[in-house]
């Protein structure tokens, strides 16, 4: 356990800030929410010197957690709360493949220009100026993964991860419920509890995440004036990047465009796992080693691109 504090940084449309909340729920773990807006700038974590651009984030206490993949490992490793399977990586794959098909299945009316610009960087389907004509296979696609998790994962047990529920229900169905909750697939023909009744009354038997949120000024003061939470684990120098410890450095994700939002630091951590960035601040933020780009911030630094770890 750890005594320092716990917030979230993400806002309730988000869905992999759904995710996150999720697992908290699921570990029995309070927490806080700094509520976030929806598009650019994000005042609070640029307060914070934060230039990471991905929702969720989340903090325990100056150790902040980027990537949703990390912060659950994180959360796992620190905690060991949620049953596991031997299946979880599969279907986590599955869950990502559940919301590429969400994306294609939005509401126009809900693509303002202002959110399509903000996101166009990190999902450019959305900018396609044939987008309502993506729906209709989109919804087809959702009804055939559906299908699969109605007649074959969803058994006789009450969860997909056994009697209790697990890190598989969080992988496989948070874009599940994003999808029939915030997006309205729930309201669409063939996606209701008569055409699904084990998805939707599993969903419903999910935990509720326990939190309060905290205003802009008392989580920073509240971060700022706590303590590391995570043990040091150093640079190893024999990496491929081949930085060296206190280099300044910029991670940004590899899925996206190169430069449009790198976060910068001090080289503080470096592992198979992970790398750590230390901030002016004093705060430290964790990114996982896969799908990410880590480079000298000098001109000229060479990029490092890798998803083995």
């Amino acid at each position: 356990m750890t005594n320092q504090p716990i917030v979230t940084f993400d806002y309730e449309f988000s869905p992999y800030g759904q995710k996150i909340r999720s697992v908290l729920a699921g570990s029995n773990i309070s927490f806080q929410r700094s509520d976030q807006p929806v598009v650019l700038p994000r005042p609070i974590l640029e307060k914070l010197d934060i230039t990471y651009r991905r929702i969720p984030v989340l903090a325990i206490g100056k150790d902040v957690y980027a990537d949703s993949s990390l912060i659950i490992d994180e959360i796992q490793t620190r905690f060991n709360t949620l049953p596991t399977t031997p299946a979880d990586k599969a279907y986590e794959q599955f869950g990502i493949e559940i919301f590429t098909s969400a994306l294609n299945i939005i509401p126009v009316a809900a693509l303002t220009p202002e959110f399509v610009k903000d996101r166009e960087t990190i999902f450019p389907s959305l900018k396609n100026p044939d987008y309502a004509s993506l729906r209709p296979s989109g919804l087809a696609e959702m009804r055939q993964k559906f299908n699969i998790i109605e007649n074959e994962f969803l058994g006789n047990s009450s969860f997909v991860a056994g009697d209790k529920f697990g890190l598989a229900d969080v992988h496989l169905g948070w874009a599940v419920g994003w999808s029939l909750e915030k997006i309205g697939l729930s309201q669409e023909p063939g996606f209701s509890r008569q055409d699904y009744p084990k998805i939707h009354k599993w969903l419903s038997s999910w935990p509720s995440p326990d939190f309060k949120d905290i205003g802009e000024e008392d989580v920073k003061e509240l971060l700022l004036n706590s303590g590391f939470s995570a043990k040091d684990i150093g640079v190893d120098e024999k990496d491929y990047l081949g930085i060296k410890q206190g280099t300044e450095v910029t991670v940004e994700n590899s899925d996206t465009k190169a430069g449009a939002h790198p976060q910068k630091g001090k080289l503080v951590g470096l592992d198979q796992r992970e790398t750590v960035v230390e901030l002016k601040n004093g705060l430290r933020v964790h990114f996982p080693r896969v799908r990410y780009v880590v480079k000298e911030a000098k001109a000229g630094g060479l990029a490092s691109r890798f998803g083995l770890g």
